[in-house]
């Protein structure tokens, strides 16, 4: 069982410290910002060049294989359908977001106190190796979880000025893109942080840490662009079934990072 008034001790500490560091400030808003205007500006520019085109308002019956799997847009313009890919290629990005910032935050907090030597004296306290990690965790989840959900609302809200089309536009909220931010975002945040703990109990650089744990931002990335090309179709679904596996692998890479989490090796062998 968790002590939680240690584990709000530690929490309250991994607060203050990221209030007092630049660097760690940079990475939980840089992300969003970037990923939500970039968005924005693509939006912006498409409305205009589908406005001043004149083929935009034929129906989009020969956009290929994307329409075989989602044959109902066979009635919409050109101009609706190309704008509608587009935000779905958003979708992707916003899914990077709780993946990139936890990673950034946990490196700092674990590897960066080994170079300080500021972990030594928590790892003497009385406070369990799942507590530690667990508030940790919790500190680098939080940030990265509401920094995506405020760069989503930011989108929702001024794409509304942008999207000329409704029916394009309320597909902001439809099942898949709701399960996304609510459900997909905060595992996809928490399985990063547990990467990070567990390459952070094996290497002593907090760029190691970030480099190596890049990597898990490839199967979004790759996913996005099946999609795009028409090769998947992800839905609510898809997604659902991806959170119940994302949160399995949570929950057993977690637990595997508090085996490997040697707390008496960094008290006594660290250097």
């Amino acid at each position: 069982m968790l002590n939680f008034s240690r584990v709000m001790a530690v929490l309250r500490r991994e607060v203050q410290e990221i209030v007092k560091s630049r660097g760690l400030l940079l990475a939980i808003f840089l992300p969003p910002l970037l990923i939500t205007i970039l968005p924005l500006i693509g939006v912006a520019f498409l409305g205009n060049a589908m406005n001043a085109d004149p083929d935009a308002s034929r129906t989009a019956r020969d956009l290929g294989p994307f329409l075989q799997t989602m044959p109902e847009l066979q009635t919409w313009t050109t101009g609706e359908v190309t704008m509608f890919i587009i935000l779905q290629q958003f979708l992707t990005f916003f899914l990077l977001m709780p993946l990139i910032i936890p990673m950034s935050i946990a490196a700092q907090s674990i590897v960066g106190e080994k170079q300080t030597k500021s972990l030594e004296p928590l790892l003497a306290t009385p406070i369990k190796t799942g507590e530690l990690l667990f508030a940790k965790a919790v500190a680098a989840v939080l940030p990265a979880v509401l920094a995506t959900w405020a760069a989503f609302v930011i989108f929702f809200s001024v794409g509304r000025l942008l999207i000329s089309s409704d029916r394009v536009y309320w597909t902001l909220l439809n099942p898949k893109w709701l399960v996304a931010m609510l459900i997909l975002a905060p595992l996809l945040s928490l399985l990063s942080v547990s990467i990070a703990v567990i390459i952070s109990s094996r290497v002593n650089d907090t760029r190691a840490v970030q480099q190596i744990g890049g990597f898990i931002v490839m199967p979004i990335v790759i996913l996005g662009v099946a999609q795009t090309t028409g090769l998947i179709l992800l839905n609510a679904t898809s997604f659902l079934l991806g959170a119940l596996v994302i949160a399995a692998l949570d929950a057993l890479i977690l637990r595997f990072g508090v085996r490997l989490f040697q707390r008496e090796k960094i008290l006594t062998q660290w250097k």
